[in-house]
Order: structure tokens, then sequence, then C-alpha cells
């Protein structure tokens, strides 16, 4: 959210900041967080009721995804009109907008045609590649009979399918898809919920080590200040293993250095997804509120960036919270009716409705 009212800076009159340009890799974070949770539920569900209902599963996620993705989806047409979107649209509509960048690189000259406003939407790339790695993850944990070396070798399999791609130099539209789709930073995740769920005790006495927390806290320091530059193909790859290390650190460790739990993450975890998609369409509105009443006004630049980042910040942890309360919380009472076993996020939705 940060990053995004960061690169539209420009829409205030305003330079971009250094700073804080980690939007890409904050949605690393989320798959592999994603990964992990996922594949532990499915684990749980297959364990206690020795199956894994599917068909449960996809209820539960198109409930959870669809009715804000095409809400917003239909809010941004009204504002801007369809004509601005033209083709990929319909990417959007089939839940296939990664494939958006790879198909413009494919066809010379689309990328030109492609309109400005399409950064309203942009940011739903990682929302599609969420739902095709749903559309597949489910029947793999059901189904395959040695998951943990499936579990090892797919990223690393992944891995090397990108380090090939890019020592070949194959085309853009190639590298831009596989970069985009992050299945292996998602079995990441998966192959920490694993290890987990089956206590791998050595592991995670292995992760907790004071060494390792610090390593990962470093870590995403230099991606924030955008410092982090080793090994291009890979990059997200070696994000999603420092992420593990702190989800691990977090759920096991009783002497760990720092806590995410506490009443501020806990509220922006519960609105998260609506903070996600509301926010460039957000900062957009502001930043029109902004150009047609008070572009005039005569202000110190440091201030004017404090104020643009509050304003929207404020702006977006308020709808967002609306659309949590009196709109996604509609669709997530159905979803307890299809909920097998229920994480502590279900669990608090289940206590606010009892």
């Amino acid at each position: 959210m940060i990053s995004h009212i960061n690169n539209r800076l420009p829409n205030f009159n305003l330079e971009k900041g250094p700073l804080i340009v980690a939007a890409d890799y904050a949605v690393t974070v989320f798959f592999t967080l994603s990964g992990f949770l996922i594949t532990y539920l499915l684990l749980a569900e297959l364990k206690e009721k020795q199956f894994i209902d599917v068909k449960k599963f996809y209820i539960r996620r198109i409930l959870r995804i669809w009715p804000l993705y095409f809400l917003y989806l239909v809010l941004t047409m009204a504002i801007i009109g369809f004509d601005q979107l033209r083709w990929p649209i319909l990417l959007y509509i089939f839940m296939i907008p990664n494939f958006r960048n790879s198909i413009a690189q494919y066809f010379s000259g689309l990328v030109s045609k492609i309109p400005g406003h399409n950064f309203l939407v942009g940011h739903y790339w990682s929302l599609g590649v969420e739902e095709q790695f749903y559309a597949f993850w489910p029947w793999i944990v059901r189904k395959t009979k040695y998951l943990l070396p499936f579990l090892l070798i797919f990223p690393v399999t992944y891995v090397a399918l990108k380090i090939l791609l890019h020592f070949i130099d194959a085309p853009k539209s190639i590298l831009v898809f596989v970069n985009y789709t992050r299945f292996g930073c998602m079995v990441i995740g998966a192959l920490g919920a694993y290890l987990y769920f089956h206590k791998k005790e050595w592991i995670t006495d292995l992760l907790n080590r004071k060494v390792f927390e610090i390593l990962a806290v470093l870590f995403f320091v230099l991606v924030l200040f955008n410092k982090f530059h080793i090994a291009s193909p890979i990059n997200h790859e070696i994000a999603s293993a420092f992420t593990l290390l702190i989800i691990i650190n977090q759920i096991t460790n009783s002497k760990k250095l720092f806590s995410l739990e506490n009443r501020i993450l806990n509220f922006l975890g519960k609105i998260s997804y609506g903070l996600y998609v509301w926010n460039p369409l957000l900062i957009y509105l502001v930043s029109l509120i902004y150009q047609n009443y008070f572009l005039d006004i005569k202000m110190n630049t440091v201030l004017l960036v404090i104020l643009v980042f509050m304003i929207n910040t404020a702006v977006i942890i308020a709808v967002s919270y609306v659309s949590y309360e009196y709109f996604e919380k509609r669709f997530l009472r159905i979803k307890h009716k299809y909920t097998t076993v229920k994480s502590s996020a279900t669990k608090e939705e289940y206590n606010e409705k009892a």
C-alpha cells in the first residue's frame, strides 16, 4: 500500500521517493504465507477427516476472493469507463491477469497501446496467480503419495527453470510470465507448513536460532530500501525463504526478538484483502480531489509528502474496514458452512457472529 502511494506521488506533483519501493517483494511475502496457511489447513483436514473435500475448498476460496474481486472491477470500469481498459479486461474477468504483461510483450506494439489507467487493476495479477495455484494445489496435497519429496523438488525445479530461461536469453514474454507466476514461492511456504505440521523439531530448532531471525530482519530492511539485488532470476525465491524463516520463528519461538501478534497488526490483517484490493483506486481518487481543489495551495514539500501518505493511508484503511464489515462479512458467514478445519481467523469470525 505504501509502495503504491509512493509510486503515485507524481499525481500529487511530487517526485517518487527513493525508499520503500518493495511492493513486488511484499506480494512474495503474501504468496509464501498463503502457501503455508492453505497447505497447513489441507493437511489438518486430511488428518482429521481422512479426506480433503475439494469442492468445499473451492467454495470457500470463491466466497473469500470473488465478491470483492468483481465488485472492485465493476466499480473501476464504471468510474473510468470500459474503453479505458480495453482488451486486458477479459483477462481480469477470467482471472488470468498475470498473462497480460506476457501477451503485451509478445505482440509487438501492444505495450504502447495499454492505457495509463490500467494501474488501477494492475495489482490483480497476484490474485490471478493465487486463484490458479488454488485450482490445482488441493489435488496435489490430496493425491500425492510422497508429498515431502514433491515439496522439495518443485521449488528447486522452478528455480532451475528460471535460471535456464535467463541464461538462454528466452523471449521476454516468457521471462515476464514465469517471474510473475510465483508458484515456486507458494510451494516454499507449503514446504514450511509440511515440516511444521509434522513436528519436524530439528528444523524449527535450527530456524529459531537468533542468527537466522536477525538475518531475516536485515534482509527485509534491505528490501525496503531497495538494496537487495543478488541474483535477479531467483530473488523472489530468496525472499520467500526469508519469509518462511519469519513465519516459523513467529509461531514456534517463545523467545523471539519481536512479535507480530498485536492489536494493530491483527486489525490490519483482518482487513488486509480490502487494503490490497482498494488502494490503487482510492489513491487515484484522492489525487483527483487534490488536482481539482488543492493544486494551487502552496506548501512545504516535505509536509505535503507526509500529508499525502497520511491521508491516503487513512482513507484506504477506513474504506477497507467498511468493505470488510458491511460487504465481505456477508460472504464470510456463508463460507463458515463449508469450513472443515478452522484457522485462527475463521474462529475469530465465528466468535464475532456468535
